[in-house]
């Protein structure tokens, strides 16, 4: 495991439904910020909506992945994902955490909108998504490794690795495991930066079209006036 000490006030910090499916909310939030920005004048309905269909898409991305990779060997842990899988479910029937007993019990688990997910899925999404997932908790003021995530590469990637806040061992109930998504500031304002020029640039590409156009019209309409005359 990566340990690594983050400051809080690097990160924006959000907030996703506790409902079974916060993993995968906290993923369709940062995927979601990393592509298209959310149009100006969107109604939190819609963009909520949207999240939620992503989370959804991702949730069965992530079951197909594990399902179709089985007998992949996790190199640094020395574990398959069915190995993964088998002390879970040992683990579960130990606490009576889960009603599933074998693998393909435990797949069809996690299809339901309402299952947690865990370091398996973790392991699921990184590969999928060939980046790192960072896990953190909060300890006295500072974002520390919690013991979940996967590394993809040997360095931390601000620009690219996925940072998730985990609440275990600051609430009880039914929200004791929950994941939130943490967006980097240093990110956020070179995205920004970007798409502020991306706009300048397409409105600079748009005014001189328009230029063009209308140098365009003013020739054809000398043009036309010039074989007017001569026609006279």
């Amino acid at each position: 495991m990566f340990i690594s000490i983050m400051k809080y006030e690097d990160f924006i910090h959000m907030s996703v439904p506790g409902d079974g499916a916060c993993f995968f909310h906290s993923l369709a939030q940062i995927l979601t910020l990393e592509g298209d920005p959310i149009p100006e004048g969107q109604t939190m309905k819609l963009t909520e909506k949207n999240r939620n269909t992503l989370a959804k898409k991702l949730r069965k991305e992530c079951v197909d992945w594990l399902e179709n990779n089985l007998d992949y060997e996790i190199a640094q842990i020395g574990m398959t994902i069915r190995d993964e899988i088998e002390e879970a479910i040992r683990y579960c029937n130990d606490t009576g955490c889960g009603n599933y007993k074998t693998v393909k019990e435990y797949l069809t688990y996690m299809r339901k909108n309402k299952a947690y997910a865990g370091q398996i899925e973790i392991y699921a999404m990184s590969y999928y998504l060939g980046r790192s997932i960072r896990v953190f908790i909060r300890d006295r003021g500072k974002f520390k490794s919690s013991g979940l995530g996967f590394m993809i590469g040997l360095k931390q990637d601000p620009m690219d690795d996925i940072h998730i806040y985990h609440n275990i061992g600051e609430s009880s109930g039914n929200n004791e495991h929950h994941f939130e998504p943490l967006y980097p500031k240093v990110k956020a304002k070179k995205e920004i930066k970007k798409k502020k020029e991306s706009k300048k640039s397409v409105s600079k590409a748009t005014r001189s079209k328009a230029t063009r156009s209308k140098a365009t019209r003013s020739k054809a309409t000398r043009s036309k006036a010039t074989r007017s005359k001569a026609t006279r």
